[in-house]
C-alpha cells in the first residue's frame, strides 16, 4: 500500500438506492459504452470497501466526494424535485462522511435552477462537519453563473468563505450541435472542458472577482485549458478595452483560481500549468472512477517538480485551502 499522504478533490459518487436520475445513465448521457459504463457504475456506487481499497492503493488519505454530473439535479426540468434531490443527495454524502471520518469529505450538490434554495442548501451544508464547499456541474440548462440572477449566490459564497468547484456539466442540445457527427468530442475529451473554460472566463470578464476579491474557484482537468491560453486571454482584455474586469485575466487566474490534476495529467500539462500559475495553485484529484487514476498519480509522483512542490500538490495546498 502506498503511503497515505494525499487529499483528492474530485472523486465522484452515485446513490443508486434513492436516486431517480440513476436511470438516466443508461440513455443519452452514457459516454463510455455499455460495458465500460457497467464497470464505472459499480465503482461510482461503492462508497465503502471498494473505494477505500482504491484510495489506499493510491495513498489517498481523504477523498472529497461529489455527485456525478451525468445525473445532476441541475439537469432536472422540475425545479421542486431538483431542490428535493439536492437535499437528499447531500444527506447521502453526510452519511458516508460520518461513516468514514477522516477518509471522506464532501462537496455540496445544489439545484442552481432555484437560486434562493441553493443559497439555503449551501448554508445548511456548511454547518455539517466534512463539507468543503459546493461543486457545480457547469451551466444549468444553458444558464451560466455570471448571470445577474446568481449574484445573491456569490454574495453568500463570499460571506461563507468557501471554494466553489466548477466541474463540467452535460452540454445543452444547442451547444452540442457544434459536435454533430462527432459525439465523442462533445463529452469529457473536449466539449465539457471547453465549455467549462468558457464558463470560468465569463465569470472573470463579468467582474465577479473584482466584486468579491477573495473568492476561490476550482477548475479540474488542469484548468480546463485556461493555463495554456493566458497570454491570449490577456490580449483579448487589452484589445477590447473592457471596463470589466479591471485587471488582466492572468491576474485573476493567479489569485482566484486553483486547478486540479483530475483526469488530465502529463509531464507537459503539469509543468506547463506550474509555469503558468505556480505549484501553490494546483491540487490533487483523480476524477474517480472515470479516469486512469494510477497513471495520472504516477505522472505527479515521477514529475521533475521539486519534492516540496509535489507535497503542495498532493496535500499541502488542500490543507491550507480547507484549513485542515
Amino acid at each position: 500500500m502506498a503511503e497515505i499522504t494525499k487529499i483528492a478533490l474530485e472523486e465522484h459518487v452515485l446513490d443508486a438506492g434513492q436516486d431517480p436520475y440513476f436511470r438516466m445513465l443508461a440513455g443519452p448521457n452514457d459516454h463510455f459504452g455499455s460495458a465500460a459504463m457497467t464497470a464505472v457504475m459499480a465503482r461510482l456506487t461503492d462508497v465503502d470497501t471498494g473505494r477505500l481499497a482504491d484510495m489506499d492503493a493510491l495513498g489517498i488519505k481523504t477523498a472529497i466526494l461529489s455527485y456525478y454530473n451525468g445525473a445532476s439535479p441541475q439537469l432536472d426540468p422540475d425545479r421542486v424535485r431538483a431542490v428535493m434531490m439536492a437535499q437528499r443527495l447531500n444527506a447521502f454524502l453526510a452519511e458516508r462522511i460520518a461513516a468514514h471520518p477522516g477518509r471522506f469529505m464532501g462537496w455540496a450538490t445544489l439545484a442552481m435552477q432555484d437560486v434562493p434554495a441553493s443559497i439555503a442548501e449551501l448554508r445548511r451544508c456548511m454547518t455539517i462537519p466534512g463539507f468543503a464547499g459546493a461543486l457545480i456541474n457547469g451551466q444549468t440548462q444553458g444558464d451560466y453563473l455570471d448571470l445577474p440572477k446568481y449574484l445573491p449566490f456569490w454574495e453568500a459564497v463570499a460571506e461563507l468563505d468557501v471554494p466553489i468547484y466548477l466541474h463540467p456539466g452535460i452540454l445543452t442540445p444547442e451547444a452540442a450541435k457544434a459536435y454533430e457527427g462527432y459525439p465523442g468530442l462533445a463529452g469529457p475529451g473536449w466539449g465539457w472542458g471547453a465549455d467549462t473554460g468558457l464558463h470560468a472566463l465569463r465569470l472573470i470578464f463579468s467582474g465577479l472577482f473584482d466584486r468579491f476579491p477573495n473568492l476561490t474557484l476550482i477548475l479540474g482537468h488542469m484548468g480546463e485549458l485556461i493555463p495554456f491560453h493566458l497570454d491570449r486571454a490577456d490580449q483579448i482584455w487589452m484589445q477590447t478595452g473592457a471596463q470589466s474586469p479591471k485587471l488582466p485575466i492572468s491576474h485573476y487566474v493567479a489569485k482566484n483560481i486553483m486547478v486540479t490534476t483530475s483526469g488530465n495529467v502529463s509531464a507537459v500539462s503539469l509543468i506547463g500549468t506550474t509555469l503558468a500559475i505556480g505549484a501553490d495553485r494546483i491540487l490533487y484529484a483523480t476524477d474517480y472512477p472515470l479516469a486512469l487514476a494510477e497513471r495520472f498519480t504516477a505522472a505527479v509522483e515521477n514529475s521533475p517538480l521539486s519534492a516540496a512542490d509535489r507535497e503542495k500538490i498532493f496535500h499541502g495546498n488542500a490543507r491550507k485551502l480547507f484549513k485542515l
